[in-house]
């Protein structure tokens, strides 16, 4: 049956590490697993990856023990729901600015009577009906994470109504997008957005709900604890250009020639 370690360490203010993965590999999602991540966002936001290329995905969080999460371009329940069924542990919906998107999604997460999400019993998520129904529902609901996105003004001025949203787990802050809806594109560390992901926070704390954020690098994770985020991400296909690079630099340095005296003629 569905269980979510993930969830439970949030509960209890525990910080949690996760990457992006926004190329469609299993592989790639393994190699995370075993390096450590305790949860993969895999991004169909911003990814090319259907749900079948999701589902080989879930499988390799599976085999390496880590806990797979979707971001789906927006709140709309179908979208939810198919990534939920191929057995994603946590959806995460981009740019949500009111009470009534968080309450479509976390409806949209959960069976009845804690939401509307439609009953299927022969899915990846219910072990292809190796476990009953009543079973299902209840791992489903206990296990499944829902992850309002916010990333916008809009969402900014809404976001105590959107915390207080019954379902809704985690807010999870998106300081790029933020950082250009509040006019100062790209500029995360602008004073106006630090102040705005300030607020995010205190306002998931208020209403006892966990807070994620963007977090690329050790600096980020300790500005952002400081404040009250516990649930961190960074990308992996961004730490793999990086390491590539570095990798490279140094090679490219090792063959270079030796510096030194002129050979005389």
């Amino acid at each position: 049956m569905l269980q979510n370690p993930l969830k439970e360490r949030l509960r209890r203010g525990e910080a949690v590490f996760g990457t992006i993965v926004s190329v469609p590999s299993p592989e790639l999602v393994e190699i995370a697993g075993v390096a450590g991540y305790d949860w993969i966002l895999l991004d169909t936001e911003h990814g090319p990856m259907t749900a079948e290329t999701v589902q080989a995905m879930v499988r390799a969080c599976r085999a390496a023990g880590t806990v797979p999460v979707a971001r789906v371009p927006d709140h709309r329940p179908k979208q939810i729901l198919q990534m939920l069924d191929v057995g994603c542990l946590g959806v995460m919906v981009p740019q949500v600015e009111t009470r009534e998107q968080a309450t479509v999604l976390a409806a949209a997460a959960r069976y009845a009577p804690d939401g509307n999400r439609s009953l299927a019993g022969g899915t990846a998520a219910s072990r292809w009906g190796a476990v009953s129904l009543a079973e299902h529902v209840a791992a489903s609901n206990a296990a499944v994470m829902t992850l309002p996105q916010i990333e916008t003004a809009a969402g900014l001025r809404a976001v105590d109504e959107i915390a207080g949203v019954a379902g809704v787990d985690v807010l999870f802050i998106g300081p790029s997008d933020l950082s250009q809806s509040l006019g100062h594109p790209g500029r995360t560390d602008h004073p106006e957005v630090q102040d705005a992901i300030a607020r995010i926070v205190a306002a998931g704390r208020r209403a006892g709900v966990a807070v994620g954020i963007l977090a690329l690098t050790p600096e980020d994770v300790r500005t952002y604890h400081a404040l009250g985020a516990t649930m961190f991400v960074d990308s992996a296909t961004r730490l793999l250009l990086r390491a590539a690079q570095a990798h490279l630099a140094g090679l490219r340095e090792a063959a270079a020639p030796a510096a030194g005296p002129r050979e005389r003629r």
